[in-house]
């Protein structure tokens, strides 16, 4: 008769206790240096503040030239177009509608720029000019100029979009310039707009904010 001894479980016990306290202990120094409130990376030389770096004017301009971004970007998703002005005026879609709001923030003067018209084409032929450009691939932008209200700067809302058939990758970005009589930019592109005095205005909400100018307790 053979006798089949038992093996004993107490090395492998022992490893997995052993691997339990590893894995518990690095959890827990990940804890205990987290900081508690990362908060949000710092603005770079050519970005500013929507929040605290903006008059009320161009703070106004720039809240509702984020809800137009996402109204635009669905249109282009759905419909392979863009909203030109006379639609944003039909649709009563601020900031590019006359109403008491675009009166009360300067009466900004708006103008579409079509992907293909960045180069060779006049981009101040008409306030309401929209170009024929190639389909569906570059950058389409509205740019508003020339408001009345008091220390107002000029407008870029750059959607970019990648080659035609790719869909959902429509990106907006906001600029702004100083300057309400900003000339509209041969390039659309960071660098170009950088050097030519436009800065990219970041989007943080006012928590947030609050939380970077007075210090998190």
């Amino acid at each position: 008769m053979t006798v089949v001894r038992r093996i004993s479980g107490q090395p492998e016990t022992l490893a997995i206790f052993c691997t339990v306290l590893v894995l518990l202990g690095s959890l827990a120094g990940y804890v205990l240096t987290r900081p508690a409130n990362p908060g949000r990376p710092p603005l770079l030389g050519w970005q500013v503040g929507s929040f605290d770096g903006l008059g009320p004017a161009d703070q106004a301009i720039h809240g509702a030239l984020l809800s137009a971004a996402e109204e635009i970007t669905w249109f282009n998703n759905d419909t392979g177009g863009w909203i030109t002005l006379e639609e944003a005026e039909r649709m009563r879609l601020p900031p590019f509608y006359h109403d008491v709001f675009w009166k009360t923030n300067g009466e900004v003067r708006w103008q579409l720029i079509l992907p293909g018209a960045h180069h060779g084409t006049p981009a101040t032929a008409s306030p309401n000019a929209v170009f024929e450009g190639t389909k569906g691939q570059g950058a389409t932008v509205y740019y508003g100029s020339a408001g009345r209200a008091r220390a107002q700067g000029a407008y870029l809302l750059v959607i970019g979009h990648a080659h035609a058939g790719a869909m959902w990758t429509n990106q907006a970005t906001i600029w702004i310039h100083r300057d309400a009589h900003a000339p509209y930019p041969d390039i659309v592109k960071a660098e170009a707009l950088v050097g030519q005095g436009w800065r990219q205005v970041i989007a943080y909400n006012g928590a947030s904010e609050v939380e970077r100018l007075k210090g998190t307790p």
